[in-house]
């Protein structure tokens, strides 16, 4: 089964790898199956940053899509934020096979991202 924390998503290298998967030539059922762990990746990342944002406002301000934590709050916000990004998530899907086309259009450091939803086994 495929398990994630909730930290991937403060992971900038996560989005620009799966923006990159869906631009490649794939057949339709590795399309489907990638389309649906996407859904499920999009559902968590916006549930996740609306309890970001909660824990934002109530800590601190936020200007101009910068936040600043409150000096007296900083322990509790790192607390709380901290708690945020260990949830874990199952997805209820196991590693998807990886997709021909992917396999040579994958880098070394996005290796890293999609190992988690991919089952890298062929790539020996």
């Amino acid at each position: 089964m495929i398990k994630i924390a909730n930290n991937i998503f403060e992971n900038s290298q996560y989005l620009k790898t799966f923006q990159k998967i869906s631009t490649l030539d794939l057949h339709i059922s590795d399309a489907f199956r990638i389309n649906r762990l996407v859904k499920k990746l999009d559902e968590l990342s916006i549930e996740y940053a609306g309890l970001k944002k909660v824990l934002t406002d109530k800590y601190g301000t936020t200007d101009d899509d910068k936040v600043t934590i409150d000096k007296e709050n900083v322990k509790s916000f790192s607390e709380e934020y901290g708690e945020l990004l260990k949830i874990e998530h199952d997805l209820e899907m196991e590693l998807l096979p990886i997709p021909k086309s992917m396999e040579d259009n994958v880098s070394s450091s996005e290796l890293d991202i999609i190992e988690k939803f991919f089952d890298l086994s062929s790539l020996n």
